[in-house]
């Protein structure tokens, strides 16, 4: 255990030492990078390759070839695996895994033909003996023939070859001879003196130095070679190398009879530069990295710099066997090789530049070299030009390999670091797959893990990947969906052109060639995808459903669905609310608005509330869900639905205040015999119904209806899944905001469902007030004398004693309540609304006065537990409302000024309607 918490603590050293950044920040990517690191530092150095995933992985392949119509690939494929399953050799899964790996596009580059060539010689049939004798007849007289054993044996014959090499040669005959040996001095060639004189001089670097001086003098034509070796790399005595640090400086020891001095060690100190940066650039490609991106970066440095050499031998040919007369000129060297090294040396300051970033950024040098291709494009370096761009391009390929792998067939490459897409979740469910499955890898500053220049491209890369994994999730990906587009060419030539230097920038060819690029696999895996989302799913079919339901598209529907929640609600019967009871509700009201069978899908909760309530924050107990098919979810989210839900609380609580609102009218306010009662009701209903209604409007006909029109075309326009996931975002923020239901507007929502809630005062104080004070004319109201009335006595009217009729509960609560207030509306009322003691314990302290005449007003506490006056209640109402009103329209007026919201401005003067200054 001391030894795990030690490693375990190393290795988050290791981890903040390398990626610089606090694991409290992103703990997300840290917890990766720790898992990755830990499989590193294992026991053991590296794991056995399973068997199961290459079988996986081959199986895979046999069924891709089939499906694309490749059975001959197929049948090929399978045959050698079964040739492998009889052989016994612990290795075949790794010898199966790196063949996999090195596959390139099997289908496009395989020719099942070409295995004919791999294919060993038919071996020759076996020799028979009828075969010998027909080509070597033999006869019975030579079988028995008598052999003849006086010739000389094989012993002799052996002897033969060393007598005869002594008559053959062409030296007189000597004593050596007779004793079968050789002369060594017929050997021995004879020295040429001339030729070795001339060698020894050719080594200057054995001339005794004068004893003045101390310098040896040489000729310009041994400088010249002497340059030219030290320029592919040699040790040379004319320049001093240093191996360690590749320093290349000049021998002062050697001087020329016919220059100055100082011009000839500023000509080959030049060179000497020259010389240190391409040993420099030597010495970088021998260190090989692990990466395939930055190796091929070095094999394309290395090739390069081949090629130079190349060059310099071919310098070193003029100067050994001319083919005519060559002026030796050291000067007119350095001017040539000054040519021919300038793109190389242009390269090797690049490479200076990104080595000690490529470990933190694998791909700096893509981006260095798209930063000089445009800026040699500009100054007009042609050659420059040409040799960035070429590595370019020859590196990116090595980049878009996992792009294209990823993009084509929704794999990543295992612990890829350099990918700039990785899976986050493995395990998540299908209906966040798209959101939550896979994640970009970003760096500091939220930047992405990718060359600059790939970054506008980077989403759609994303997104086309994500797209073949729906695909398959889906069971669709490659079952009649066609084979990709052709893959442009993404090249120098393809990009460039012929020209040396094109005429457009480097960045806008590049551009446009790679949106090319990413489009001939982009479109066709959205395409497919969209389409299928549309079609098979009807997503647009959802949306409508969606609008329906929370939106109140029909309102005539949402309407009937509001009145039955609310006459149960009024029931105030204990299960009122049961989930069971309001799904059935809502299901039978939307039957015939949605499509067939989707009713099905609507489920109604609610939670259990503490006390019965005619307020219209009770409404917020009831929610509905509609049961989506997991693709539809990612793109109307989880997180989605509670907006939804909020959105069709307020129409409730809005449909509620106008409910109860006409449940009072004019004839029933002209029942009260008070006068200031009367004025005061008639002026706070026309103020709450006004209120009501503009609200209603602005969010129905205003914020819902236009704002769901814009979603749908957008939506219908999309191309892939993220457009239609942020569009649907954006909708339902714009939608909650301009609804008042945004977290920074909960103070105004607050005031405006104060101002619905007096909705509920006002009924509750109108009806006591009619019940308290009603008119003394019998004709007008024959209800008001109980004793002429048997229908308004409990007592006298077994009908309406819920004690003596159990069936009252059930069959009151589908009934409504007259336009006006008349005796029997009252008794109704007392008959549905049973004594419930348990919810509260001031209800079971007046529970026999409740038996004896129940009381009109429930909804509002403080009105029947102060057992305030209506007069008292209504003038409360008439200060709530003039208090909450101008802090509600203040409060618009400000948010529209700040977001710039010109609804809310409007919906501020419409609120103001009543007010004196001609508004």
């Amino acid at each position: 255990m001391a030894q795990n918490a030690k490693i375990a603590a190393l290795t988050d050293e290791l981890i903040q030492s390398i990626l610089k950044f606090n694991p409290e920040v992103d703990r997300r990517a840290y917890k990766h990078a720790k898992d990755i690191a830990t499989r590193g530092l294992k026991a053991h150095q590296y794991n056995r390759t399973s068997q199961f995933d290459v079988q996986v992985s081959f199986s895979g392949l046999d069924e891709k070839f089939r499906v694309l119509n490749r059975d001959d690939l197929a049948d090929a494929l399978g045959s050698r695996i079964d040739e492998l399953r009889e052989a016994h050799n612990k290795w075949i899964p790794e010898y199966l895994s790196f063949l996999l790996q090195l596959s390139d596009r099997p289908i496009e580059n395989s020719d099942v033909e070409a295995l004919d060539i791999l294919r060993p010689p038919t071996p020759p049939p076996p020799l028979t003996w009828a075969e010998i004798i027909d080509d070597d007849p033999y006869s019975d007289e030579e079988i028995w023939k008598d052999i003849d054993y006086g010739v000389e044996s094989s012993e002799d014959e052996a002897k033969t070859p060393k007598t005869r090499g002594r008559k053959h040669m062409s030296s007189p005959v000597t004593s050596a001879e007779e004793d079968d040996g050789f002369d060594p001095e017929s050997c021995v060639v004879a020295i040429n003196n001339k030729s070795l004189s001339e060698i020894t001089s050719a080594q200057f670097w054995r001339i005794e130095p004068n004893e003045e001086t101390s310098k040896s003098e040489i000729s310009e034509l041994q400088a010249v070679r002497e340059t030219l070796f030290m320029l592919a790399g040699f040790k040379t005595s004319l320049y001093i190398t240093d191996k360690q640090h590749s320093n290349v400086r000049v021998n002062h020891k050697y001087i020329f009879s016919h220059a100055i001095a100082k011009t000839i060690d500023d000509l080959l100190s030049r060179l000497a530069e020259t010389g240190h940066k391409l040993n420099r650039l030597r010495q970088w490609t021998q260190r090989p990295s692990t990466l395939p991106i930055v190796q091929t970066f070095e094999a394309a440095v290395g090739t390069r710099l081949a090629t130079f050499d190349r060059e310099l031998t071919r310098l070193q040919q003029d100067y050994l066997a001319p083919s005519g007369p060559v002026a030796v000129s050291l000067l007119e060297l350095h001017d040539e090789v000054l040519r021919l090294s300038g793109p190389l040396l242009n390269l090797a300051e690049v490479v200076f530049e990104i080595e000690p970033h490529l470990l933190v950024n694998p791909f700096a040098h893509l981006e260095k070299l798209y930063e000089n291709i445009s800026l040699a494009q500009m100054t007009l370096e042609a050659s420059v030009f040409e040799m960035f761009s070429l590595i370019f391009f020859e590196c990116l390929q090595t980049y878009l390999k996992p792009i294209r792998r990823w993009m084509e067939s929704g794999e990543l490459g295992t612990n890829d670091e350099t990918f700039f897409v990785f899976e986050n979740d493995s395990g998540s469910e299908a209906s966040a797959l798209w959101h939550d499955r896979f994640v970009l890898r970003r760096g500091k500053g939220d930047v992405l893990r990718a060359p600059s220049f790939l970054e506008p491209a980077g989403v759609k890369i994303f997104n086309t990947g994500k797209s073949v994994v729906f695909l398959k999730e889906l069971g669709i990906y490659g079952a009649g969906m066609g084979p990709f587009e052709s893959e442009p060419l993404l090249d120098h030539s393809a990009v460039c052109g012929e020209s040396d230097l094109p005429m457009s920038p480097f960045p806008e060819l590049f551009g446009a060639a790679f949106e090319e690029w990413i489009k001939s696999k982009y479109s066709f895996a959205s395409t497919v995808l969209r389409t299928h989302l549309f079609t098979q799913y009807g997503l647009l079919d959802i949306l409508n459903d969606f609008s329906l339901v929370y939106l109140g598209a029909n309102a005539s529907v949402l309407q009937d669905f509001a009145t039955a929640v609310f006459e149960r609600m009024d029931t105030r019967q204990r299960g009122w609310n049961d989930r069971f009871l309001l799904t059935e509700l809502a299901r039978g009201i939307y039957t015939n608005t949605l499509k067939k069978g989707n009713a099905e899908k609507l489920i109604v909760r609610s939670t259990r509330l503490k006390k019965q309530t005619q307020s219209v924050t009770g409404l917020a107990s009831i929610s509905v869900d509609y049961a989506l098919p997991w693709p539809i979810m990612n793109i109307i989210q989880r997180s989605s639905i509670p907006i939804y839900q909020q959105i069709l609380t307020f129409l409730l609580q809005l449909y509620r205040a106008k409910y109860l609102l006409q449940l009072i009218s004019l004839h029933d306010i002209c029942q009260s015999s008070d006068t200031a009662i009367r004025q005061l009701s008639y002026k706070l209903r026309h103020r709450l119904v006004w209120l009501v209604d503009i609200l209603r409007s602005y969010v129905t006909e205003i914020v819902i209806a236009l704002s769901t029109q814009e979603m749908l075309a957008a939506m219908s326009n999309a191309e892939d899944i993220d457009e239609m996931s942020t569009i649907h975002l954006k909708y339902l923020a714009r939608l909650q905001e301009q609804s008042l239901l945004a977290e920074n507007l909960k103070p105004i929502h607050r005031a405006i469902i104060s101002l619905l809630d007096l909705a509920a005062v006002f009924h509750d104080s109108v009806l006591e007030a009619v019940r308290a004070n009603p008119s003394t004319n019998p004709s007008t109201n024959p209800s008001t004398n109980p004793s002429t009335n048997p229908s308004t006595n409990p007592s006298t009217n077994p009908s309406t004693n819920p004690s003596t009729n159990p069936s009252t509960k059930q069959d009151n609560t589908h009934l409504k309540f007259s336009a006006n207030i008349t005796s029997s509306k009252t008794t109704r009322r007392k008959s549905i609304i049973p004594t419930v003691v348990e919810d509260s314990p001031s209800d079971s302290a007046s529970g026999s006065e409740e038996e004896k005449e129940p009381p009109i007003s429930t909804s509002k506490d403080k009105v029947s537990r102060n057992h305030e006056s209506p007069i008292t209640n209504l003038k409360k109402v008439e200060q709530d409302f003039e208090r909450l009103l101008p802090f509600v329209t203040a409060g618009l007026r400000n948010i529209g000024r700040v977001g710039a919201e010109p609804v809310w401005e409007m919906l501020a003067e419409r609120l103001e309607w009543d007010k004196k200054d001609g508004r």
